[in-house]
């Protein structure tokens, strides 16, 4: 088997006369290093403006790409002419392959629903080659590359290639343990107390709370500045702002490189500064001096314990490490709870206290409401209107469907207190 690997590279692109940052797949092949054009090609064009969508991207392409190094037919073919030469066959094949190996581990991983999406990434840059008109075996109008795991003598296939004895779970089974463990729609009050109690380092925990409030995605909390500047000039240490507002304006750099102007409730604020400003952060500032050899740049606020900055990727590390240890407290706590699942709470809650609670259950709430949608996309950075829409609104009728009887003054106009809200509605 050949080994392909695959890292991230950022460079100035005179096309665009801007930086520029992807990953790209090379491959060891004749004893040469090798770079896989076409697929790094399309990796500049379609995952430039992600980090994280370009490395799922080429992980996906590179499993693909080993599978097929693996096949006799490819054994002749250098690497870099794979696209000429993969068939619809191949693609069904490769989810037959991954199904099988998921059988033989008797493993709820990866669901066939994750097989499924996986190859859609793969048939997608079949598509954009077709679209380029560069050559390939792949035909986009047929279905023949879905592998169809309801199919019994498919079924059968696997079991045998799987090796696996009578008693074993089918794949159906094993699709219906992976959705019994499918987070709830919301993450519960219970387990958000039992996830916090378990981050071993406290910028995390702060972290988490910061998200309930604003419904930011990581990568954008990472961005949050110890004292802003430009049209962020305002943001600073709370106990040095002016405290009468209760929410502040707060200009973000989300998904796809693009600005929006978000909420920031007051309280959210002043939480970060008691707990994490005043208390943790001089000291990891100090660490981070002591490393980097200069003063810990004012765009960044939230630091590890070790004075390093937060990213994206030690939030989502340091969430599952902190999950383990809640599920060793909590035999309950759901194992497909994430950190990113804070972003639901706050549209949830906005939706209930726009529809003044129960009135959210009445027929005429169906109807989208242009002012309130705008405020929740503006706020997530979505980008489909109805959909928002509908995905919270039903959201917000089963919490309050759920806790019948509880009363909109809880939620205050203009501004939500998530945390106690989730108290009661979680």
């Amino acid at each position: 088997m050949l080994n392909f690997k695959f890292h991230p590279i950022s460079y100035h692109s005179t096309a665009l006369e801007k930086d520029v940052t992807h990953h790209i797949i090379m491959v060891d092949y004749k004893k040469k290093h090798h770079l896989l054009s076409i697929p790094n090609l399309y990796l500049y064009e379609k995952t430039r403006s992600s980090s994280q969508t370009s490395k799922r991207y080429a992980t996906l392409i590179t499993k693909f790409y080993k599978y097929l190094s693996k096949k006799p037919e490819f054994k002749s073919i250098n690497p870099g002419d794979y696209h000429i030469h993969v068939t619809n066959t191949d693609l069904r094949q490769w989810q037959v392959y991954r199904q099988t190996l998921r059988q033989a581990k008797n493993s709820i991983h990866p669901s066939s629903e994750t097989i499924f999406n996986d190859a859609c990434v793969i048939l997608y840059f079949f598509k954009w080659l077709h679209l380029k008109k560069i050559s390939s075996g792949v035909k986009i109008q047929l279905r023949t590359w879905v592998a169809n795991f309801k199919d019994r003598r498919l079924l059968s296939y696997i079991e045998k290639k799987a090796k696996i004895i009578a008693s074993t779970s089918s794949i159906r089974v094993l699709d219906k343990q992976k959705q019994q463990k499918k987070a709830r729609q919301l993450i519960s009050n219970r387990d958000i107390q039992t996830l916090l109690s378990s981050y071993p380092d406290k910028v995390y925990k702060i972290l988490f709370g910061f998200a309930l409030a604003t419904a930011m995605r990581p990568m954008e909390l990472v961005q949050f500045p110890y004292m802003g500047k430009g049209k962020n000039r305002h943001i600073l240490p709370y106990s040095e702002m002016n405290e009468e507002p209760k929410t502040f304006k707060y200009e973000v750099l989300g998904k796809g490189n693009k600005l929006r102007e978000i909420i920031i409730p007051a309280y959210a604020l002043k939480m970060i500064d008691d707990d994490y400003t005043k208390t943790e952060y001089p000291k990891r500032a100090r660490l981070y001096k002591e490393k980097h050899g200069k003063n810990c740049p004012l765009s960044i606020l939230f630091l590890t314990s070790e004075g390093e900055p937060v990213s994206a990727t030690s939030i989502a590390n340091a969430t599952n490490y902190a999950k383990t240890l809640a599920i060793a407290k909590d035999p309950e706590f759901l194992p497909s709870n994430m950190f990113y699942h804070t972003r639901k709470w706050w549209p949830t809650l906005m939706m209930i206290q726009h529809h003044d609670g129960d009135g959210i259950l009445e027929k005429n709430a169906e109807v989208m409401d242009l002012a309130i949608t705008e405020v929740i996309v503006n706020q997530l950075g979505h980008e489909s209107p109805t959909t928002t829409y509908q995905h919270y609104l039903v959201l917000g009728r089963l919490l309050v469907m759920a806790k019948k009887g509880i009363t909109h003054e809880l939620i205050h106009e203009k501004t939500i207190n998530v945390h106690d809200a989730i108290a009661e509605y979680g």
